[in-house]
């Protein structure tokens, strides 16, 4: 056994590919399925279920991976210590984070990251947030980006950032000459929204019915592109309630307009991450970068159970 084996195996099981694993480590995919299987003989037990597409851990196998995943962690924090801090760091970060996330920032933040530690590699996923939640319980990411988060007994959540909501709409609309909108005033408007599901489409409704408004949407989506997307068609008046730095690109270019909501409601976005999962340090510093990058101190917050 060795830590190159080792990585090789735990890149395989958190791609949930042979050949995306043997990609990360620079070898072929036949070298990868051999590394994986020389442990697995070493062992006597089966570590992954090839019979299914992606393939995926057994329950020994998940066993094995949270531990030699444990191993890689600490001995890249053990180089950390002898070579030095001011070194450079080294190694991958994996990230997934709601399609509504602001890729734009995340993709600032993580060329930053890469030219400051040119021995990095980001990778961000986009999901839904079901997708996100999954991939973050499941292990097959290092921690996640998602909306309203809630309280999970394996999962904490650090506060990223509040987003104003407001209502948007094309910039000949009426709203577009008001201070602000009420909730009263999206009554008999034709409303653009979120399939129910979604966190965000529970939120919206809550708002709008506590005021005594019952929404009517005349068309649904599963993602905010496609709602502004459709808010952008020439043949539609219609508005809809989204966060407001979701859609500054569309404002600059005079594409969309915004007008703030009274009374106000936020969007809470959050990092997520497995309570038991402890960062080796190119992902803890990846981490607390984002957390700044908001204005939030980051340094001692992750383990903090926030939401």
């Amino acid at each position: 056994m060795s830590l190159d084996a080792i990585k090789v195996f735990c890149d395989v099981a958190q791609q949930r590919s042979f050949s995306e694993g043997a990609k990360l480590n620079g070898i072929t995919q036949s070298a990868a399925s051999q590394r994986v299987r020389s442990l697995e003989e070493e062992l006597g037990i089966q570590l992954l279920d090839r019979s299914t597409r992606p393939c995926r851990l057994t329950a020994e196998g998940r066993i094995y991976f949270r531990g030699c995943r444990d191993i890689l962690d600490q001995y890249a924090r053990l180089k950390l210590e002898v070579e030095g801090k001011a070194r450079p760091l080294r190694g991958r970060v994996e990230l997934v984070a709601i399609y509504s996330a602001d890729v734009a920032h995340l993709e600032r933040v993580r060329e930053e990251f890469e030219d400051d530690h040119p021995g990095s590699q980001v990778q961000i996923h986009y999901r839904q947030p079901d997708g996100v939640h999954d991939w973050v319980r499941g292990e097959h990411c290092d921690f996640g980006i998602l909306s309203y988060p809630e309280r999970w007994p394996d999962l904490a959540a650090i506060p990223l950032r509040e987003e104003r909501m407001v209502a948007v709409f094309r910039p000949q609309h009426r709203f577009a000459a008001r201070s602000r909108v009420t909730p009263a005033d999206l009554e008999g408007e034709r409303l653009i929204g979120f399939d129910d599901e979604l966190p965000i489409a529970k939120e919206i409704a809550l708002y709008l019915r506590s005021h005594g408004v019952q929404p009517e949407l005349a068309a649904y989506f599963d993602n905010v592109d496609t709602v502004k997307a459709a808010l952008a068609d020439a043949d539609t008046g219609a508005v809809a309630l989204l966060p407001e730095r979701t859609v500054r690109p569309e404002v600059e270019r005079g594409i969309l307009s915004t007008t703030p909501l009274r009374p106000g409601f936020v969007r809470p976005l959050a990092l997520v991450h497995r309570r038991d999962r402890e960062f080796p340090p190119v992902v803890q510093s990846f981490f607390d970068r984002l957390v700044r990058s908001e204005g939030v101190e980051g340094e001692g917050r992750r383990r903090r159970t926030a939401v």
